[in-house]
């Protein structure tokens, strides 16, 4: 194999999340030992952005995004220019992450010519019909919904590969679609130092500001929390919107609280590697991304719902609350037992050394690609 492309909604340098981080790290990788093509769709916000040609050794091409307040996102208004530079490229192997419809729109192109499809889920909902068809938004969204959906589920029946993040991913695309599908795990850069933590302790909170990541329930903790002497902050990209207000409204009457805004990766792994816990409040998630970067800089998770095949609990790296008062009482556990948290810092940063250093999760995907293609 020496040419792959990668089709994603959006650039992570452009438009941060969960996939666009991985996709971007893994492109980054696969770079250095074959071509490697990015399609992505620039945010209206990103108009007039002069997008560079090429990035990290990625060659960007970025597409127009057709997305209406009102009536969704319609994807499938990218089907023929994104044909087009697919027939450009002639790559070996098209890569598709997140759930979204592109690799099925491609997919007649891949079976015509004798090229690879391989999708990567990203949440727990790409593994629901459901959760494809997200019918939860406004009625006025549906027929977008549905036509995006449709091409969702083409890409998921001819993908010739599927990757899943995790054993709980594999078992609900095997239950709801009958699919097979290769577990391999998220991956980041592993940092070789790490900065002493911050004195008081500081509690964070990282995440895209989205009532599915419950931020309020954040803020709750800290008004729990008032009597400890340690720091809340939460960071993440806003919403605009009148639940960001109700978010800010809540911060300002909290003098242990404070909301930073959206910060760029390396502030996000400066401010774990000073937090003496990170927590996570989402109601579903993937793999979070923030809890490895964690896990590497020695910061124990507390996580209220989301623990990936129970690696938490099973490895000791931070607790599984399941409930907002065993939440509340597990991070004032932990902020009194200083060395029970230390050790849970030591035994995360192994952990993640083992399993999720980006130099070695690439190497894997290169491996199975090559074989997928040959």
């Amino acid at each position: 194999m020496e040419k792959i492309c990668f089709v994603m909604a959006n650039y992570f340098k452009y438009f941060k999340g969960g996939a666009e981080l991985q996709a971007y790290l893994l492109a980054k990788e696969l770079s250095k030992e074959i071509e490697v093509h990015y399609l992505f769709m620039k945010h209206p916000n990103f108009s007039k952005i002069k997008f560079n040609k090429v990035d990290d050794g990625i060659i960007l091409y970025p597409m127009n995004q057709y997305v209406y307040r009102k009536f969704g996102k319609f994807f499938f208004m990218n089907y023929w220019e994104l044909l087009k530079k697919i027939r450009e490229i002639d790559p070996d192997l098209i890569y598709q992450r997140g759930g979204k419809p592109y690799i099925g729109m491609t997919s007649n192109w891949c079976e015509k010519n004798n090229k690879k499809s391989v999708l990567g889920i990203s949440m727990e909902s790409n593994c629901y019909k459901s959760g494809i068809l997200n019918f939860k938004k406004n009625i006025a969204s549906y027929p977008s919904n549905i036509i995006n959906g449709a091409f969702t589920f083409r890409g998921l029946k001819k993908a010739d590969l599927i990757i899943s993040q995790s054993k709980r991913q594999k078992e609900l695309l095997n239950n709801n679609f009958n699919l097979d599908s290769t577990i391999i795990k998220n991956g980041l850069p592993f940092p070789k130092t790490i900065s002493k933590k911050a004195r008081p302790p500081i509690i964070s909170w990282i995440a895209n500001i989205k009532t599915l990541k419950q931020p309020e329930v954040f803020i709750k903790l800290a008004e729990k929390c008032e009597k400890l002497n340690v720091r809340f902050v939460y960071a993440g990209r806003p919403s605009h919107d009148s639940y960001q207000n109700m978010l800010l409204k809540k911060t300002g009457k909290l003098p242990n609280l404070k909301y930073l805004g959206e910060l760029s990766l390396k502030e996000t792994n400066e401010l774990l590697s000073e937090s003496s816990l990170l927590i996570n409040t989402s109601i579903t998630e993937g793999f979070s991304n923030t809890y490895i970067q964690a896990w590497m800089r020695e910061t124990p998770v507390v996580t209220l719902n989301c623990d990936p095949d129970d690696i938490i609990k099973h490895n000791k790296i931070g607790f599984h609350s399941g409930s907002f008062k065993q939440l509340v009482n597990d991070v004032i556990y932990l902020i009194e037992n200083e060395v029970i948290r230390a050790n849970m810092g030591k035994k995360a940063r192994e952990y993640a050394l083992g399993n999720h250093d980006i130099k070695i999760i690439s190497k894997n995907y290169l491996e199975i690609f090559r074989k997928l293609v040959n």
